[in-house]
């Protein structure tokens, strides 16, 4: 596949993305990248406040939402948070003394840098520390810490050592040659609730253009409670993963590329060490040794798509289950899924037809019907992960700062009605009964949303 005909086919699967935040939130991005939220203590679906913000998709897990935009940047939605995000930067001035001018930063050639890092191999002023961001503000100047190893000192924060690099004291004496103190100045993540700007890579290589992402991993096997790890798809195939991310640098540090032995299209990563890929050619690939100890995993098993002769159009990944459409609509659970079998071992068919699904909390899983709407599937749990039946989804559309406008030429046939959250239209996995009410037909003025071309993107609850 050319790289003309792959940029037509991003172009063509922007249409609608969907992803679910801790809060209880699901993002939607209509054709024309507007950014939409509906909360399940609402009823109505409501645009984000950036009227000027365009996103193609969009990932959540974790108290955040990740999104790329129609400028190719990626975004970052923080859920705002009582507790505040701060990030100490540290540097430390070093000293020696000598007989004429006793303590001074004139320091022998074979010594550190007179100011540096806590090892003294890296050169850092106080002018060298810019804020990573827009995102970000100083919290006030730089101050000297004044304990020494945790106590409060009387030595203007000074310690002492016989030479670099030895055991610092904060006591004075006879042989004390050489002398540092730390320099303390916060800054604080302010970008809460909006979206920003994730900057681009100084002075790496960033990723080129990215046509989707998937952030898990923050429910490890091994430990919980992690901060999620974020993997990007280019659109020449390539795959990356947002180095740096922790609870104090949200946005991540770097960009870096794991290889792939074939070009890749779309891929899901769940709350654990489970990744899967979707492949241009229809396949997929699974990502193995995927561990705290080593993120980005060791090594690629390629597996067959589910359809003899249709190819994979879509894979979802939660916990311990792997959901894939393929490009005749038709929906396939993988059994056997687990942490040691991340490859599992067989597919099964389910009823009805979708374009897209996600998974979410406890393997819950969602979907977008091949007319459109919005389905959640019945009857999941750990005994029956694969569920039992699809039921629509219905909300509002519109808000008091804008209400949609029905459009008569539409794609988007599947109608969201005036019911509440969550109301049940039917239950079932036979394809005839699957699907809304004839929009035609309707009498419901609720705004229908707007989708120009087939659903590809994340559906993701957290």
């Amino acid at each position: 596949m050319t790289s003309l005909s792959r940029c037509e086919t991003c172009c063509t699967r922007r249409s609608l993305t969907w992803a679910i935040m801790p809060i209880t939130l699901l993002w939607a991005v209509d054709v024309y990248g507007r950014v939409y939220s509906l909360s399940t203590a609402g009823q109505r679906w409501e645009r984000a406040d950036d009227m000027l913000l365009e996103l193609k998709r969009v990932t959540a897990g974790k108290g955040r939402c990740w999104g790329i935009g129609c400028d190719h940047h990626v975004y970052l939605n923080m859920m705002p948070s009582e507790t505040p995000i701060r990030y100490r930067e540290e540097t430390y001035e070093n000293q020696r003394w000598n007989p004429v001018d006793g303590f001074t930063d004139t320091l022998l050639p074979t010594d550190r840098w007179p100011w540096s890092d806590v090892t003294g191999m890296n050169p850092q002023p106080l002018h060298s520390f810019q804020l990573p961001s827009r995102s970000w503000e100083w919290e006030g100047d730089w101050y000297v810490d004044q304990t020494c190893g945790g106590e409060p000192s009387q030595t203007g924060g000074w310690e002492y050592a016989v030479d670099f690099p030895a055991n610092f004291s904060p006591d004075k004496k006879w042989n004390s040659c050489v002398r540092r103190r730390r320099w303390i100045r916060y800054r604080r993540y302010i970008a809460q609730g909006t979206w920003a700007k994730i900057p681009l890579d100084n002075p790496r290589k960033p990723p080129l253009p990215l046509c989707d992402i998937s952030c898990g991993g923050w429910e490890m096997s091994d430990q919980s409670g992690r901060y999620p790890y974020l993997w990007g798809v280019s659109q020449q195939g390539q795959v990356w993963f947002r180095e740096g991310i922790h609870p104090r640098v949200p946005e991540g540090s770097s960009w870096e590329e794991v290889e792939v032995p074939k070009e890749v299209a779309q891929l899901s990563c769940g709350p654990g060490d489970l990744l899967w890929a979707l492949l241009w050619d229809g396949n997929l690939l699974v990502r193995t040794g995927l561990s705290l100890d080593s993120p980005t995993g060791t090594s690629w098993v390629e597996v067959e798509s589910p359809g003899k002769e249709v190819e994979a159009l879509h894979v979802a990944v939660g916990v311990s289950v792997v959901w894939v459409v393929t490009k005749d609509y038709k929906v396939w659970f993988r059994r056997g899924v687990n942490s040691h079998n991340p490859c599992g071992s067989g597919w099964i068919s389910i009823g009805g037809e979708m374009m897209m699904v996600d998974v979410g909390l406890n393997d819950q899983v969602w979907a977008v019907g091949e007319d459109r709407g919005l389905y959640f599937r019945m009857g999941v749990t750990p005994s029956e992960p694969s569920g039992n039946g699809w039921i629509p989804v219905s909300a509002q559309w519109g808000n008091s700062k804008e209400v949609i406008p029905p459009r008569d030429d539409c794609e988007f046939s599947g109608q969201l009605t005036e019911a509440s959250q969550g109301s049940v239209l039917s239950c079932t996995d036979s394809d005839s009964e699957l699907g809304p009410s004839d929009p035609q037909n309707s009498t419901n003025d609720t705004p229908v949303l707007e989708a120009a071309g087939p659903l590809c993107s994340s559906l993701r609850r957290s």
